[in-house]
């Protein structure tokens, strides 16, 4: 198992959360299994396997291994930190190891998601007392994993999905169509990864037909690194715009046009954080997910906002849903604010 020192360290610092045998981690038991957990943002390969080649485009079983290893985050595990978003610090020089590794792991850290199987979601969400997730689906244009994931959480009551439909998407009211005979929950857009900015005409056009069906639409929203990092030479030039495409300014033309629609900002806007109260505040239909985001900005959020319109999410595989579930209880003492966190929203939302 790699970094066994370090994560006993972690664990030591930390003691809220255990290592499993597979070198992930986990929540006590005795802190969460009062509360009914549920996931408002996690990942399968299955949901995204058509963005992959058709030559990795192979689920991978295996109990024993670790997905926080295999993922982007933390950057290396010495840049570790809880207190950071995404849990990790950033390195600004590429020259360095922690550079390097970061580099590497920009690279191979979608690599991790052949190894989220449905299988190993419900066995990393039992580990952390987690009663239910929505699994994202994010679709390439003209290609769909629909299908598989309906066919999954019709067969799964703990799982749910929202669907995914490219904004260049050839008959796009179709797609809508056919997606609404389906046992979805929700809209998600995924910004960053199609390189399409959120405020685009195509993706507004999209927006203001997926309002019409009344289902809440979800977008990864905000820089996904600090302005330091991106000055560096460490994220690859293509990564770099790709990430600004989701800028939190842009989110308020997009608003403004979908005034009907319950819209939910994934992220807390990463490191446009400082602007998302602002943004909760005026557009009173916009909820956010609190996953990558450390306790502090949590509590921030619930200080100036409450907490009736923030939702438990990870970013899983990507993220361990143990860390989030730690912010959330370090940002709360009061059970009202957790109760509404951990599921109370989200059953609003997904009316259930």
């Amino acid at each position: 198992m790699r970094h066994i020192k370090e994560k006993k360290q972690i664990v030591k610092d930390n003691p809220e959360l255990q290592l499993c045998e597979n070198g992930d981690f986990k929540i006590k038991a005795e802190l969460v299994e009062k509360y009914e957990i549920i996931d408002m943002h996690c990942h399968l390969f299955q949901g995204l396997s058509q963005l992959f080649p058709s030559i990795l485009q192979k689920e991978k079983w295996d109990k024993n291994a670790s997905l926080m290893d295999m993922s982007c985050f933390p950057f290396s595990i010495e840049l570790f930190d809880l207190d950071q978003i995404y849990f990790t610090k950033c390195p600004t020089r590429l020259l360095t190891r922690d550079g390097i590794k970061a580099r590497i792991k920009l690279f191979s850290g979608a690599l991790v998601l052949n190894y989220a199987t449905e299988e190993r979601i419900m066995m990393d969400m039992d580990a952390n007392h987690i009663q239910k997730s929505v699994v994202q689906q994010i679709n390439p244009a003209n290609k769909s994993c629909a299908g598989l994931m309906d066919n999954m959480v019709k067969n799964n009551d703990r799982l749910y999905t929202f669907g995914s439909i490219h904004p260049f998407e050839n008959d796009i009211l179709s797609k809508i169509d056919h997606y609404m005979k389906m046992d979805i929950k929700g809209w998600k857009l995924n910004p960053h990864i199609w390189g399409v900015p959120i405020d685009c005409d195509q993706t507004i056009a999209l927006l203001k037909e997926l309002e019409k069906t009344g289902l809440p639409i979800m977008s990864c929203s905000g820089i996904g690194f600090p302005k330091e990092v991106l000055d560096s030479a460490v994220p690859p030039r293509k990564t770099k715009k790709e990430v600004m495409t989701q800028q939190l300014s842009k989110f308020e033309k997009v608003l403004d046009v979908i005034p009907d629609a319950v819209f939910i900002l994934a992220h807390s806007g990463c490191y446009d954080f400082e602007y998302i109260a602002e943004i909760l505040k005026k557009f009173p239909n916009t909820y956010t997910d609190i996953s990558v985001q450390p306790s502090g900005h949590i509590k921030k959020l619930i200080d100036e906002i409450g907490s009736n319109r923030l939702l438990f999410g990870t970013d899983y595989p990507f993220v361990s849903q143990a860390f989030s579930i730690l912010s959330v209880l370090r940002a709360t003492s009061d059970e009202q604010d957790r109760d509404n966190i951990f599921n109370g929203n989200a059953k609003k939302l997904l009316k259930i």
